[in-house]
């Protein structure tokens, strides 16, 4: 299947347009993939492996959780210059992952051949928000909508790496990260 197949008949960015955007499809297995720093395969995606139904991000890459166990997935993959509008769908939730060489793949279990990449307009730490989008016919791919955007500071020493469906918030030395 084409990717612009995949979400040719979804709005998927009403009202606002992100900076850059890329369609990918993918075969998966063991119910997950990875959003990684680079060009592909290389990056630490042991420690990122999604727990249930929810993303999990160690800094150089987050996993992400797929109903079925192998099957083809859609991914719209896109950048945005300021916090990205909400999706549609269910929320996986929220990491973040630093990209120092602009730079952004995604990579299944067994490392795949490259994909597409996304060329970030800046380098550094950014957020990171995943739904899953509604199947569309039967036999059709499950379908994912990533979204991007540099932290407000362009990340660095004063910012957790804990992983959270909102924006990035510094965090002050001997407290957890509350959540709002």
């Amino acid at each position: 299947m084409d990717p612009e197949t995949a979400f040719a008949d979804e709005a998927l960015f009403p009202g606002a347009q992100p900076w850059d955007v890329v369609l990918d499809v993918l075969w998966v297995s063991y119910s997950e993939f990875w959003l990684v720093a680079g060009a592909g395969p290389g990056a630490d995606i042991e420690s990122a492996v999604p727990e249930g139904d929810a993303v999990k991000g160690n800094g150089e890459a987050v996993g992400i959780p797929t109903l079925a166990s192998t099957g083809r997935i859609a991914v719209v993959l896109s950048v945005w210059e300021a916090p990205a509008p909400d999706g549609q769908g269910v929320l996986l939730g929220g990491s973040r992952i630093t990209a120092p060489e602009r730079e952004l793949s995604l990579v299944n279990v067994e490392g795949r051949e490259p994909g597409p990449v996304l060329v970030l307009p800046d380098g550094g730490e950014h957020q990171v928000k995943v739904w899953r989008l509604a199947s569309g016919q039967a036999g059709d791919p499950e379908r994912y909508d990533i979204r991007v955007w540099l932290c407000p500071d362009g990340g660095g020493q004063g910012f957790s790496t804990r992983t959270s469906t909102h924006g990035c918030r510094p965090r002050e030395e001997g407290f957890p990260m509350l959540e709002p």
